[in-house]
């Protein structure tokens, strides 16, 4: 026990240092983990509770939230208006409804004790980039220095899924499936229609931002197995592009520290109870690629994918996505509760069918995006959008069944 705690703290050091680029690049071996094991990231807005602007609050509730005893964490994003909080280990829906719930009560109240409110949203749609104050820690200075003012505008607000996976080339097969089938998660959770005071056209505005990055996009199609992922690694880390594997913003990347593959495409749900619908969405298809050794993506075109995600950000739940493997465009709806169907009728987790019928909610209300449209058809500005949104976060979820409102109703534009 003595010895592999000791490893720990050296592969904890490494990381740590290669991170922040002040020591050497460094790839940790993937950590294998049980397949179907589950996390879930969410970075949350800070805003003031009278302007609803974003407030650089987020180190006054961390002091307060490191005071609790929980099995989640809380920690600091890039800038200080922004707070991210991640769960423990979850099997299923309900462990992950049941904790995120605990999440939001508990950061709620940290947060009307500093004066701020707490919301979800992919894109806060008011704030000015260059307003925004870097978080005062070393690898977040260090990001500052490598990309200018890109760090500041990356004050976006997305939620991860990890999904555990056995082996690391099990993790990259993994990869590959899950990043055709990303578009569909930016569809599902677009709720960023506003950008620097304005309507940007899009329903997910946030998609965008991440572009800048020079290490954003996708896995390149020539890596089929771990091997290949860390030649591909020590290549760039031999011309100073990468030192960690934090340095790839890939909608799907291995995170091999966790033994797992990370989703990285969502906006932050504006409701946290669809967070854990959507990371069980996640969970099943990665259970069923398993299910399917050896078997590949048919068509890894760069250029099918990057119009899928630009059409999913641009339409939402109201886009097509073309099926990389038969060519086919379906509208995103069909696509999504075809998928649901199918991994319904093979499913070990006894939650997935209230997921699903979240998932559903969700679509038959034109998603997120267009709930906050309402709002602005309405005649509301962007202070009042800030406002509703974090009202909607504030409002605690009890399952009710297949009666159920959906969550957006009494909370009217």
């Amino acid at each position: 026990m003595a010895e592999a705690t000791l490893e720990q703290q050296r592969f904890d050091a490494a990381q740590a240092l290669a991170v922040t680029g002040q020591g050497p690049a460094y790839l940790p071996p993937f950590m294998a983990s049980q397949l179907g094991t589950m996390g879930i990231e969410l970075e949350l807005m800070v805003l003031d509770r009278l302007t609803y602007d974003l407030m650089p609050a987020a180190p006054d509730i961390l002091r307060l939230l490191d005071q609790q005893t929980k099995k989640w964490v809380a920690t600091p994003e890039i800038t200080t208006s922004m707070l991210e909080v991640a769960t423990s280990i979850l099997n299923g829906y309900d462990g992950a409804a049941a904790e995120i719930e605990e999440i939001r009560a508990s950061v709620q109240r940290a947060a009307f004790q500093v004066g701020a409110a707490i919301s979800g949203g992919g894109a806060h749609p008011f704030q000015k980039w260059n307003e925004q104050r870097i978080y005062p820690k070393e690898r977040y200075r260090e990001s500052a220095k490598k990309y200018g003012y890109l760090a500041k505008m990356f004050t976006v607000f997305g939620m991860h899924v990890h999904i555990g996976i056995p082996n690391a080339d099990e993790a990259i097969r993994t990869c590959a499936w899950l990043t055709q089938r990303a578009p569909l998660f930016i569809a599902l959770s677009a709720n960023s229609p506003c950008w620097q005071g304005e309507d940007s056209g899009f329903c997910s505005a946030r998609s965008n931002v991440v572009g800048a990055f020079p290490m954003s996009g996708t896995m390149p199609s020539h890596i089929r197995s771990w091997h290949d992922f860390h030649q591909h690694f020590e290549r760039l880390a031999a011309h100073g592009i990468v030192n960690s594997i934090k340095d790839f913003y890939w909608d799907v990347r291995p995170k091999p520290e966790y033994g797992t593959v990370e989703l990285r495409v969502l906006d932050t749900p504006l409701q946290p109870a669809h967070a854990a619908a959507l990371a069980c969405y996640a969970r099943e298809l990665c259970v069923e690629v398993a299910d399917q050794e050896g078997r590949w993506p048919h068509d890894d075109s760069r250029e099918l994918y990057a119009w899928n995600r630009f059409n999913a950000a641009k339409e939402g739940v109201a886009a097509n996505w073309i099926n990389p493997c038969t060519g086919v465009a379906l509208p995103v709806r069909q696509v999504v509760m075809d998928d649901l169907e199918r991994l319904a009728g093979r499913t070990t987790d006894p939650g997935f069918f209230e997921a699903c019928r979240m998932i559903e909610d969700l679509m038959r209300g034109g998603g997120q995006a267009r709930w906050l449209r309402s709002h602005m058809d309405a005649g509301s500005g962007m202070n009042d959008l800030s406002r509703v949104a974090s009202e909607l976060f504030e409002r605690p979820f009890a399952s009710t069944g297949r009666g159920r409102e959906p969550l957006t109703a009494g909370v009217a534009p």
